[in-house]
């Protein structure tokens, strides 16, 4: 088991984000993602269609002998990551509660932003598992429906990502918020946009590296972790290979090859 891939699900490549914390821990461990870039954009879909997809995914991740599988998308775990838990044979992760830990330790003045998709922010599920620990702190929250496509299109630090960047986090810079939850995967990539506007009273919180110290705990106290070599990677999508291969290369700073999978 300890020799097997472990596997990434993200919409698209946002979950690089994850990817790419956890290569920095883990450089010897093998790696399968899968960029959902057909269902696009997840934030606008129902929770019945987000759990038919997450199946989907894992169960196809599951055939390329996957160890551990990590749901590196903030709307994914909102909508499904209890079932799918339930419903696979092998250790599955998300990346809210661990981001919800980390921001409810950091908080000075009790006031937690969170952006993210429109699906996880109707959802509620970060105020709910904030005030599970913390009943005093209060949440304001917004989604950012064109971030996503901005971090697809590659505008990490383009003029009109600034400037919308600066419409959606208004309210929580009027807000008062001393800490910011980056909740969704894809922000990452803005993050030093997001900084900026936000100033240096605002401590980001990033779930991807919170992701990978917890995935390293879980396969050491397994008994999963690879012991040697160097890693190596496949990537999949349910959408054009040409369109997102550029990006991802950027990204990962090297040539990535996408590999066409209708599920």
């Amino acid at each position: 088991m300890n020799n097997r891939p472990i596997g990434f699900m993200d919409s698209g490549l946002g979950g690089l984000s994850v990817l790419v914390e956890v290569r920095k821990l883990l450089p010897q461990e093998d790696f399968e993602y899968f960029a959902d870039n057909y269902h696009q954009p997840y934030g606008e879909k129902s929770r019945e269609e987000l759990v038919i997809f997450t199946k989907q995914i894992i169960s196809f991740l599951l055939n390329q002998k996957i160890k551990v599988g990590i749901i590196a998308c903030n709307t994914a775990t909102a909508a499904s990551l209890e079932l799918i838990k339930k419903e696979f044979p092998i250790p599955i992760l998300g990346v809210i509660q661990l981001a919800v830990l980390e921001a409810v330790e950091k908080t000075k003045n009790k006031k937690i932003g969170v952006i993210a998709t429109e699906f996880t922010i109707k959802s509620k599920i970060y105020t709910r598992e904030i005030k599970k620990i913390n009943s005093q702190i209060e949440v304001y929250d917004n989604f950012c429906p064109l971030f996503v496509p901005l971090v697809e299109e590659g505008k990490f630090n383009h003029q009109e990502t600034f400037q919308i960047a600066q419409k959606y986090l208004k309210p929580l810079k009027d807000a008062k918020i001393d800490t910011l939850i980056l909740g969704c995967t894809h922000y990452s990539f803005l993050n030093k946009i997001i900084a900026k506007i936000m100033g240096s009273t605002v401590q980001l919180v990033d779930p991807a590296t919170s992701t990978a110290i917890v995935l390293e705990r879980l396969l050491r106290e397994r008994g999963l972790l690879k012991e040697e070599g160097l890693g190596k990677e496949n990537y999949y999508t349910s959408g054009s290979p040409q369109k997102i291969e550029k990006i991802a290369s950027i990204i990962m700073q090297k040539d990535i090859k996408m590999n066409k999978v209708e599920l």
